[in-house]
């Protein structure tokens, strides 16, 4: 007859115990997780889909309302009846679009005699631009901006989606259309880059009537979605989740609606890619959940049997070898004086030491963040938002108390060229020693900023306009006497413009802006004020 021990016993019902409570918290806890993992998943997909939603929109909002701005532009509105300078001036028009905006691929406009006015771009022989989809939907959706038309381009036989609108002439009569491509490959490989770590995950952009207009597989492309999913659900809502079941395979959607483009956006999985996972997760924790509760009730059985203080001085020891410091502040008679006052004390000293390395790291967080959205990283100077608020001060000051001020705004000479020729890395080093240069030249009162690219905006406190062009002349000759690194002489053009007590900061930016492509009109390396 075997020996029966308290030990024996405790051990038994520690181990029955344990294994009761772990097949009830497996069944709750599995429930939970699969809840849980399940709704995180939608969270993750829902924001990738509205993440997505808001790039085609930013993308394509920027589109429509170029098409929309040229369409009522006279000289591209009635380009028939006008001479060859009115038309390069319509070119010159567009090319500057196509600068401002990388994400444009062609931008031209047709006219119902047939004739095509683009840039960089020799149209086949017999061309007619009357009889090219873009033309058809655009007259199909007058006075409407189209909703995107994807189509193949003739000579390069690329995938392009064409957002376009009719010209109607002085008595509302159709003159032509004009029409903006952007390259569906380049809208795809940033959906790519925005889809979530699912094999299976996709994107679709279809307009709300089910035509799928942006596709990576171009054979969907001008397809229904209910062909594609094999559903025949409606997509009715603003945004919105649903299974489908094709081909044996449940399909998991969400999409969500751009209303300003009559467009909606979908994102696709299989739903065994996401429920897969979760279940061998959920095996994975029971298994170690039952490993470690096995081995817990074994120790904790050998350690009731021993005596209780044991470990609390153990543990004791333990904290206080982690938590000692040369603190002098005296806590000993807050607590008991047993081994639990004394942890409780330890306990205590620890958190004390966390708290305060946590407000460190968090005050050196903050100080970082707060220069990083005020400061341009490759020039140290202030960025576009931070000179806004600058200019915002400043004109609030000058009518306050009358006082003066004036604008610099200059850019880089064929920066594009040196970009070509020595590498976007060489472009960088020209701008941070322009960046150093002009802060060297520039007074103390004066604020600089990079506005963007290669473009530069100083703003010149209680400055009139005289003392403004002799700053900006200053600059120029500094920019064209000094030796930059890349072994190249490099100048500016610059513009100067003095608040007029009139104007708003957007009219004065406009202004100050039109003298630097003047400047650039009159050969660059200049001063126009």
């Amino acid at each position: 007859m075997s020996k029966i021990t308290i030990k024996n016993r405790l051990f038994k019902s520690i181990i029955a115990l344990s294994f009761a409570i772990l097949i009830t918290t497996s069944f709750f806890l599995s429930i939970v997780l699969y809840n849980s993992d399940i709704s995180n998943i939608n969270r993750i997909f829902k924001e990738k889909n509205i993440a997505i939603k808001y790039f085609i929109d930013g993308y394509f909002i920027k589109i429509q309302n170029s098409v929309e701005f040229l369409s009522h532009i006279d000289k591209v509105r009635n380009i028939q009846k006008l001479g060859r300078d009115e038309r390069e001036d319509v070119l010159k028009l567009y090319k500057s679009f196509q600068k401002a905006d990388s994400d444009i691929n062609y931008i031209y406009s047709g006219y119902k005699d047939g004739s095509l006015l683009i840039n960089d771009y020799i149209p086949p022989v017999d061309y007619n631009s009357t009889n090219r989809p873009w033309y058809k939907a655009a007259l199909k959706s007058k006075p409407n901006v189209t909703q995107g038309i994807p189509y193949r381009e003739i000579k390069s036989k690329k995938w392009l989606i064409s957002i376009s609108k009719v010209l109607l002439d002085d008595k509302g009569a159709v003159n032509g259309v004009v029409s903006i491509d952007s390259s569906i490959d380049d809208i795809m490989s940033i959906l790519k880059v925005q889809n979530c770590k699912y094999k299976s995950s996709y994107s679709l952009v279809a307009t709300l009537k089910g035509k799928v207009i942006i596709a990576q597989k171009r054979s969907l492309l001008h397809k229904n979605i209910t062909d594609i999913l094999g559903f025949e659900g409606k997509l009715d809502k603003k945004s919105g989740k649903f299974d489908f079941n094709l081909d044996g395979n449940v399909k998991y959607v969400y999409y969500s609606q751009l209303q300003s483009l009559g467009w909606v956006v979908l994102t696709i999985v299989d739903r065994d890619e996401i429920v897969k996972p979760i279940i061998f997760q959920i095996l994975a924790i029971i298994s170690v959940m039952s490993l470690i509760i096995f081995i817990f009730g074994w120790m904790l059985s050998n350690s009731l049997s021993e005596q209780f203080a044991t470990p609390l001085i153990e543990l004791r020891k333990r904290v206080h070898m982690i938590v000692s410091d040369n603190s002098n502040e005296d806590l000993s008679n807050i607590y008991s004086k047993d081994e639990i006052g004394a942890m409780a004390l330890d306990i205590e000293q620890l958190t004390r030491s966390e708290l305060y390395n946590k407000n460190i790291e968090l005050k050196n967080a903050n100080e970082k963040l707060k220069l990083l959205s005020t400061t341009d990283p490759l020039t140290n100077l202030f960025n576009r938002r931070k000179m806004n608020i600058e200019i915002e001060k400043e004109f609030k000051r000058s009518n306050r108390y009358g006082t003066k001020f004036s604008f610099i705004m200059f850019d880089i000479d064929w920066f594009k060229k040196i970009n070509d020729t020595y590498g976007h890395q060489a472009g960088d080093v020209v701008l941070k020693e322009l960046s150093s240069l002009t802060k060297e030249i520039v007074r103390s009162t004066d604020i600089v900023s990079r506005w963007g690219g290669e473009e530069f905006l100083i703003l010149c406190t209680e400055t009139d306009l005289d003392t403004a062009y002799n700053l900006a002349q200053r600059l120029r000759e500094a920019t064209e006497n000094y030796k930059f690194s890349v072994g190249k002489k490099v100048t500016i053009s610059i513009g100067v413009h003095e608040f007029d007590g009139k104007e708003s900061a957007d009219e004065m930016l406009k202004n100050v802006d039109d003298k630097l492509y003047k400047a650039k009109n009159n050969g660059r390396n200049c001063v126009v004020m």
